[in-house]
């Protein structure tokens, strides 16, 4: 039975094996077509004003980054703006498809709209401004249990979580990518808050000016 057994795993294997092969001759288009779907959802009925938070209700009726977010608001880090705009350009150099471009452009649109005077970003971006934002922090934000830095309003830039950073990184992408010199300003803003942020140590502190 153990030797009987065994052939029969072998031939599912096999059977397994020659499905896949035949999946994988049509693969390509399906990717193709899969991606350019999801990025035009994404572009067309997540995104505002070319940004992005993590996570949407079905119906769009909630919407969350790290903690709840209004419909104004986009989120910074992780899967968020700047996540999805490195991944459109991902896209667009795959493909050479101008509309991941594009969509990569909307995302970089929405991360220079939300960089500070100084030249940082913080953990999200509020569209209706400094008002809105305040009131999130005064009401969702202050009950983040183990979130600190959601309880207050600072109005100040942050290297957690690479937000700063990575914000930079994917200018820098976008301005590499067609030597686009519209982008030089506020990569030169970020790269020089980012110098003069640095202890004299070498190191730098997570958020800018220090609150928490």
């Amino acid at each position: 039975m153990k030797i009987a057994n065994h052939y029969l795993l072998l031939f599912i294997i096999l059977i397994v094996g020659l499905k896949l092969e035949a999946q994988e001759k049509t693969s390509k288009e399906q990717v193709l077509e899969t991606m350019f779907k999801a990025t035009e959802f994404m572009v067309e009925k997540a995104s505002t004003n070319g940004g992005y938070v993590w996570y949407y209700m079905p119906d769009f009726s909630r919407q969350w980054g790290e903690m709840e977010a209004y419909k104004t608001m986009i989120w910074m880090q992780g899967a968020g703006t700047i996540g999805m705009g490195h991944l459109f350009l991902d896209a667009y150099r795959a493909t050479k498809n101008e509309y991941y471009y594009e969509a990569a452009q909307k995302a970089a649109a929405a991360v220079i709209w939300g960089q500070s005077h100084e030249g940082g970003w913080n953990y999200m971006v509020d569209f209706a401004g400094d008002r809105s934002l305040k009131q999130w922090y005064n009401t969702i934000g202050k009950n983040g249990w183990r979130l600190e830095e959601f309880q207050h309003y600072y109005g100040n830039s942050t290297f957690d979580d690479d937000v700063t950073t990575d914000a930079t990184r994917f200018l820098l992408r976008m301005y590499l990518e067609k030597m686009d010199p519209s982008y030089k300003p506020a990569l030169d803003k970020a790269i020089n808050f980012i110098l003069i942020s640095q202890y004299p140590n070498g190191g730098w502190y997570s958020k800018v000016p220090f609150n928490v």
